[in-house]
């Protein structure tokens, strides 16, 4: 699994993801994923999951750890385009109504300016 950060307009980063979150993906990526998220000068966070096509309970995780640590900093934090697999997988597990996911760029952009 991969992850790397862009930043959009003004205060806001997109984390891109690819890869299987699982056990070996989120190993790769977790490190990185838990310092971008720690950084208190990153309070917008859109975390783009267009490429990945797999979810194991793993990688929930990982995404709740760090959204509640952009939280707990007053942070926002969404999830962006996963997959409908994933999403199903976000939405039978409960995490669709702990976290924000959007289907659009822009519709994320304004959930993290809000």
């Amino acid at each position: 699994m991969k992850i790397y950060e862009e930043q959009l307009d003004g205060e806001i980063f997109k984390l891109n993801l690819s890869g299987h979150m699982d056990i070996t993906g989120v190993s790769d990526i977790e490190e990185t994923f838990a310092e971008i998220t720690a950084s208190d000068h990153k309070n917008s966070i859109i975390v783009d999951m267009s490429d990945v096509p797999y979810m194991s309970s793993i990688g929930i995780r990982s995404l709740l750890i760090n959204g509640k640590a952009v939280n707990r900093r007053g942070g926002k934090y969404v999830l962006l385009m996963p997959q409908d697999v994933v999403k199903d997988v976000l939405i039978v597990s409960g995490i669709d109504q702990i976290l924000i996911i959007c289907d659009t760029l822009e519709d994320a952009i304004m959930k993290v300016t809000v």
